[in-house]
């Protein structure tokens, strides 16, 4: 049907929202169907219980440290990373020795690394870390 303008009078014009609104919603629930939901694997720290006591009797732990210039320390003696393994299996007479490694914060991560894969071959089992300033 044709429309006829009366002289004088304008029409007034609107943009229909509808159609507008509806790609939207198409729109947001394509995006919400079709993410993936991506769980991330990390490294698994078995934290301890709060309600957790000391035990009364003192444990020595072996101390393992790395300085800001990559320098391995055991016992306050300088050590090559290939003497770390023979090192942490002579002091592991008891298997409730813990094995402490501090590390500086400017070390390198694969110093780190690399110790704490030297200290499992020479048989630690519980293995823990600080960094120092």
């Amino acid at each position: 049907m044709a429309r006829r303008s009366v002289i004088g009078q304008e029409e007034e014009t609107g943009i229909e929202l509808s159609p507008m609104i509806d790609c939207i919603f198409i729109l947001l629930i394509f995006f919400i169907v079709t993410t993936v939901f991506v769980e991330e694997k990390g490294l698994q720290v078995d934290k301890p219980d709060a309600a957790a006591l000391p035990s009364s009797e003192p444990s020595e732990n072996l101390v393992i440290e790395i300085s800001a210039q990559n320098e391995i320390r055991i016992g306050g003696q300088s050590v090559t990373l290939a003497d770390v393994t023979p090192r942490v299996k002579a002091a592991l007479s008891d298997p409730d020795t813990a094995v402490v490694i501090r590390a500086h914060e400017k070390s390198r991560h694969a110093v780190f690394v690399s110790v704490w894969d030297a200290a499992k071959r020479g048989g630690a089992e519980m293995l823990s870390f600080s960094t120092i300033n």
